[in-house]
């Protein structure tokens, strides 16, 4: 695979692949086919790490494209986001049960469909990693039948962290399972504003929270004495009770590496989760004060639009009062009049297209809202 990552995006329409391209080229390597068919060829030349498909497309559609691939165990695990100009609840029932992974509407904003993108790639690097940390464990359990129980152990905790939500969750969860093997321990995890640290007895041990802050510089396992630590990109673990058995150790230094790796995939994907939901946030307050100054230039337009017609009221006032002493004949009268109707009539229709501008722009709005929800 490229380093950039490759989509496959699948549209009938050849203008749709293009806006695609255009909006996807940098960040990604992009392949396109333009019929479901298409879509299986590609596929079996060279496995994407994303789909991009489109719904309605004639002869096999894209739902049935999808099914297509995720009946197929070589290509199950490929993400697939649907693309599609409809989005009635049936709809997306439709293409849950096919199998998508996410669900975008036509017409779309490009901030959009990259968050969703970033949001399905990240899930997917998620699984396959914890994938991995599994399948070390069943080899590991293949090897050696004699620790089937300890890496049962490990195994129960691989599960349980793919549901944790918080970090708390998750030092619970690291805390339970080693009470399993009988070890006391305790856990950093860097975090902003500042790391965190957990004790196994909840009991607080300042400089064993300065040594875990030390140990981040230092080699990814290291012993001293009766302990042993194991670090990872997001977390340090350190034991405080080593088995006496150099067996034993060497076990533990195992299941602890599987562990910290299973630990470290969660923290990434919760530091992710946490920083596009921020995002989302922000994007969402910039709709609502943009949505704000629309409404307020409407009031404007609508006070400004009162005035004009206050000002056009006075003047013809002021022209019937003028007229009669400027000895003009009915056919002057009548043309200088018209010409101030004329005048008149622009001005508002320059009004009025400020407000089917304003009108506009609040549709975009709307459906960036609607995206925002989705």
């Amino acid at each position: 695979m490229s380093e950039k990552g490759l989509i496959l995006c699948v549209d009938d329409e050849p203008v749709n692949l293009v806006i695609l391209e255009e909006l996807l080229q940098e960040n990604y390597e992009l392949a396109t086919a333009t019929s479901g068919a298409g879509c299986l060829q590609q596929v079996a030349m060279r496995k994407p790490n994303l789909i991009l498909l489109d719904v309605n497309m004639p002869d096999m559609d894209g739902l049935a494209t999808c099914e297509e691939l995720k009946s197929d165990p070589e290509t199950a695990d490929i993400p697939i986001i649907f693309v599609s100009a409809l989005a009635s609840k049936e709809e997306l029932m439709a293409g849950y049960e096919a199998g998508g992974d996410d669900y975008i509407t036509k017409p779309f904003s490009e901030e959009i469909l990259q968050k969703k993108i970033e949001i399905v790639l990240a899930s997917q690097r998620a699984r396959l990693e914890l994938k991995t940390i599994s399948d070390r464990a069943a080899e590991a359990l293949m090897d050696n039948l004699g620790t089937t129980g300890e890496l049962g152990m490990v195994v129960r905790f691989l599960h349980r962290c793919q549901t944790a939500n918080t970090l708390d969750e998750l030092a619970r969860d690291v805390f339970d399972c080693l009470r399993e093997f009988e070890l006391d321990s305790s856990l950093l995890i860097l975090d902003q504003p500042q790391n965190r640290v957990w004790f196994s007895d909840d009991i607080d041990r300042p400089m064993e929270y300065q040594i875990l802050e030390s140990l981040r510089g230092q080699d990814r396992v290291v012993r001293f004495g009766t302990r042993l630590a194991v670090s990872s990109d997001h977390a340090t673990l350190l034991v405080r009770n080593l088995p006496a058995a150099a067996e034993k150790i060497d076990r533990v230094r195992e299941h602890l590496s599987i562990l910290i790796e299973a630990m470290d995939t969660r923290i990434h994907a919760m530091h992710a989760r946490a920083l596009l939901d921020r995002r989302r946030q922000a994007f969402a307050q910039v709709l609502d004060a943009t949505r704000d100054y629309l409404g307020k230039i409407d009031e404007l337009h609508g006070r400004q639009k009162t005035r004009l017609a206050e000002i056009v009221s006075a003047l013809g006032v002021e022209l019937q009062k003028s007229l009669g002493g400027m000895n003009l004949s009915e056919r002057q009268q009548a043309t200088l009049k018209n010409i101030i109707a004329a005048g008149v009539a622009q001005t508002e229709s320059i009004y009025d297209a400020r407000i089917e501008i304003d009108e506009r722009f609040q549709g975009i709005i709307d459906e960036l809202s609607r995206a925002l929800d989705g």
